[in-house]
């Protein structure tokens, strides 16, 4: 009877059992027909077409070609509202990089990474500096330049010559002191993007020369000198006229020469295409002047010797001038190009 009872029970156990097996492939089974029917492959097919160069402002258009689509969404990186439609346009406020994300369907996604540059500079062209110059430049003559530039309110000239701002005028004045080719830079509203420049060449002053009035000047007939009587004198009793010392020989100024100028005749005595004698007019003939080279005593004339066939570069140049414009006081500071000399 015990017997019985047992095998009845385990009969009731295993049938629970299978039963409990079949409802989970059941189960199984359904799902994996339900993904199987409503399965839609993981392909998408996105991409921008503009991505090879994008700026901040510019309109960009995204694409998604991806077919039976159900939801999807983009995400544009830079913490915007998402975008749900297939094509969305967006635009991006500051430049860098950013990761865009499109999940096609809650599970496929796909992603790339843009790279945003600044927004492009647009030059215009009626802010650019304009000015005129006088048709020629010679060296001592005073010139004046003339701003035409529309709307300008600050004005920075740069004349070539000494390498700083020489002027802040709307029109101002300059004088060269050195021949040679110059440019001339002008820049407005303190902006260099619209600054402009010319070249120009400054030449030596030239010295006009008058010649002579051709023929002969007409003779101007006058009447003879009337010679009074001389009285009786004792010629013993005259002294002989004492001779007046002649007058004392007028000098001349020495022509002007300015540093940048001084700089070039050195530097053709460096490449043997003169010497000190070049210099005489502007030191009055003292070729042997005392001078201060690199803070040591010298002589001009045994600088010029020293630097002779050999590459220098200025550092410094300092001239002083006294009377007749003559060079009194010189102090150079040099250094030698090649490490030979």
């Amino acid at each position: 009877m015990m017997e019985e009872s047992n095998n009845t029970a385990n009969y009731h156990l295993d049938k629970n059992l299978i039963l409990l097996f079949v409802f989970t492939i059941l189960v199984t089974a359904s799902i994996f027909a339900y993904k199987f029917i409503n399965y839609a492959p993981c392909e998408i097919e996105a991409f921008n077409f503009s991505k090879g160069n994008l700026r901040v402002g510019e309109i960009i258009r995204f694409k998604d070609n991806t077919k039976g689509v159900i939801k999807r969404e983009w995400d544009f990186g830079d913490g915007s509202r998402p975008g749900k439609i297939s094509n969305p346009f967006h635009t991006y406020t500051k430049s860098g990089e950013y990761i865009v994300k499109l999940q096609v369907n809650g599970s496929c996604k796909w992603e790339e990474k843009l790279t945003i540059k600044e927004k492009a500079f647009v030059l215009d062209s009626s802010r650019i500096a304009k000015f005129d110059i006088p048709d020629k430049i010679e060296v001592g003559e005073k010139i004046q330049l003339f701003d035409k530039t529309k709307e300008a309110t600050s004005w920075e000239w740069r004349f070539g010559e000494s390498g700083r701002v020489d002027a802040t005028q709307k029109n101002p004045e300059y004088v060269y002191e050195s021949p040679g080719e110059k440019t001339i830079l002008l820049i407005v509203n303190n902006d260099p993007r619209y600054g402009f420049k010319k070249r120009v060449n400054v030449f030596e002053k030239e010295i006009e020369i008058v010649a002579p009035p051709r023929g002969n000047p007409p003779v101007r007939r006058t009447d003879p000198p009337v010679i009074p009587d001389r009285p009786d004198i004792d010629p013993i009793s005259i002294d002989p006229p004492v001779p007046l010392p002649p007058p004392p020989p007028t000098r001349k100024n020495a022509p002007n020469i300015g540093e940048e100028k001084f700089k070039t005749l050195l530097a053709l005595v460096s490449a043997k295409k003169a010497t000190a004698d070049n210099f005489k007019e502007y030191l009055c003939n003292d070729v042997n002047l005392p001078i201060q080279v690199n803070n040591k005593d010298t002589t001009f004339k045994e600088f010029c010797k020293k630097i002779r066939g050999k590459g220098i570069k200025i550092k410094e140049l300092n001239i002083k001038k006294g009377d007749y414009n003559c060079i009194t006081s010189i102090e150079i500071k040099y250094s030698n190009l090649s490490i030979f000399n």
